[in-house]
This record gives structure tokens, C-alpha cells and sequence, in this order.
């Protein structure tokens, strides 16, 4: 690592200048670590940094099977296996944890009522049918051998079950209740303006030495990945007019589209 990426995990390091550089990309770092089923992000309200390390050492984990086998003197089967930390760390260059606060409207789920009535006054197969409109008829009768509304009857007995689903309240934002926290770690690996792809492989191989590490559940979404990847490029030189490099829109674009988010020192 040259003397401008040292400097610039330097300045990383500090917890006001990151939380400034990523508090824009807050909600994209929420979305790449968790899934929202049942909630959507109206805002971000803020963003803190509460933990920063530089130069943090990542271990993926690694196992190892196979099987040993004797025949003589006797028969012998016997398998055996591994697994732990690899010896070669995968480096994260700053490694932030955050608390990220979001007003989200949350679907509370849940059954309003719930009826179960048995069909039996009907007396054509049209009748039948209206009873429920979402069944293939016909196929169900195939299916079954029946041809007649009489088959039908004789068949068995048919239940059908209402369902009314909770509705949410009206969302308000300004209702406190729909102010959650968020806690995310942010992966943050330095690159050069001109050389994206490196730093898009950095962050690679960080997601791939993380793939397998435990997620703990969390109070908002379903967590599915334990860092969110970030991108860091120094103040870029200008290149040489035969040589343009890429624009900071079009770094930024290919960042997101690789699921990581890029940020710049200036």
C-alpha cells in the first residue's frame, strides 16, 4: 500500500469524517445487508459511527474432508474432516461498526378474523364453482373421476375458509414507533481511481472470506449479510488526455451495480 492509500485509511480511521462520507449511502448500506420483507425505508434519519479499526484481519473459514481405507490385515473405513481458520487473512482497511437510524413503515401482519363454513347448498356444478372461484373445477373433477354434480356430492364434504387479513394503521412518519435502529458493518477497502477493478476484487474477497460467518438476528429485516462493502478512492490525479479514466459517476455506478458503495476523499 503506497503513502496515499496509508493516508486515506488514516483519515478513514476517523469516526466523524467516515460517518460525513458514508451517511448519503445509509439506506443502500441497510438494503445490501438486510432483507426487508415486511418493512420499507421511508428515510434515514441518522447515522452514527460507533466503532472504527483499521487494518482489520478477516479469516475465512476453510474444511477439509476425506476417508482412509485398509484391507489387509483386516477391513478398516474410517472418515475424517476439518475445518477452522484459514492461516492467510483477507484484509478489511477500515472495518466501522454503525448504528443507523431509519422511519420505516412496517407491516404488523397477523389474521382480523378468520371463518370456516361448510358448502353443501348447492345444487348445479355452476353453483359449486361460485363457491370457489379460485379452483380449476373441471380438473379437480378429472383428477377424481367424478363427471356429475351428484359424483360431486357423494365425494366428500367441502369446507371453505374466509380470510381477513390485519390492516396497517395509517403510516405516519413523525410517530416515534416507526423510528427503528439499525446496526450494520461497514467493510470499508481503499482503492485507486484508476484501478476500480482492484478494489472491486478487494471487496470480493472480503464478501467471499465472510460468506460463512454466523449472522445474529436483528430487531428490523432479516440480516443476510454480516458487512456491507465499501469502496474508498483517494482524491483522484487527473490522467493523461490520451488516457481518461473513469468519472466519479461512472465509479459510482459500477460500485452499486456490484452491490458495493463508493466513496471519495477529497
Amino acid at each position: 500500500m503506497g503513502v496515499i492509500q496509508d493516508r486515506a485509511v488514516a483519515r478513514l480511521a476517523d469516526p466523524a469524517l467516515l460517518g460525513a462520507l458514508l451517511e448519503p449511502r445509509a439506506r443502500f448500506l441497510v438494503e445490501r445487508t438486510h432483507e426487508l420483507e415486511y418493512e420499507r425505508i421511508d428515510s434515514v434519519a441518522a447515522l452514527r459511527v460507533r466503532k472504527v479499526a483499521a487494518q482489520w484481519p478477516l479469516f475465512p473459514l476453510d474444511s477439509r474432508r476425506g476417508n482412509w481405507s485398509q484391507v489387509v490385515p483386516g477391513t478398516t473405513l474410517a472418515d475424517f474432516s476439518w475445518s477452522g481458520e484459514t492461516a492467510e487473512p483477507v484484509w478489511i482497511d477500515v472495518l466501522a461498526e454503525l448504528e443507523i437510524d431509519v422511519v420505516a413503515e412496517t407491516d404488523p401482519g397477523g389474521l382480523d378474523s378468520l371463518v370456516v363454513k361448510a358448502v353443501d347448498a348447492y345444487a348445479t356444478l355452476d353453483e359449486f364453482r361460485d363457491q370457489f372461484r379460485f379452483l380449476d373445477l373441471d380438473a379437480f373433477m378429472r383428477s377424481h373421476g367424478l363427471v356429475t354434480v351428484e359424483d360431486l356430492r357423494e365425494s366428500g364434504e367441502y369446507l371453505r375458509t374466509e380470510v381477513r387479513l390485519r390492516r396497517p394503521p395509517v403510516f405516519d412518519p413523525g410517530n416515534p414507533a416507526n423510528r427503528r435502529t439499525v446496526a450494520v458493518d461497514a467493510a470499508v477497502v481503499v482503492g485507486a481511481a484508476d484501478d476500480v477493478a482492484g478494489a472491486v476484487r478487494a471487496a470480493r474477497l472480503v464478501a467471499a472470506a465472510a460468506r460463512d460467518r454466523p449472522l445474529s438476528p436483528g430487531p428490523f429485516g432479516v440480516r443476510v449479510a454480516p458487512y456491507a462493502l465499501v469502496a474508498a478512492f483517494p482524491a483522484p490525479v487527473p490522467p493523461p488526455p490520451a488516457e481518461p479514466g473513469l468519472t466519479r459517476a461512472q465509479i459510482e455506478r459500477l460500485l452499486e451495480g456490484a452491490g458495493m458503495a463508493a466513496v471519495f476523499l477529497t
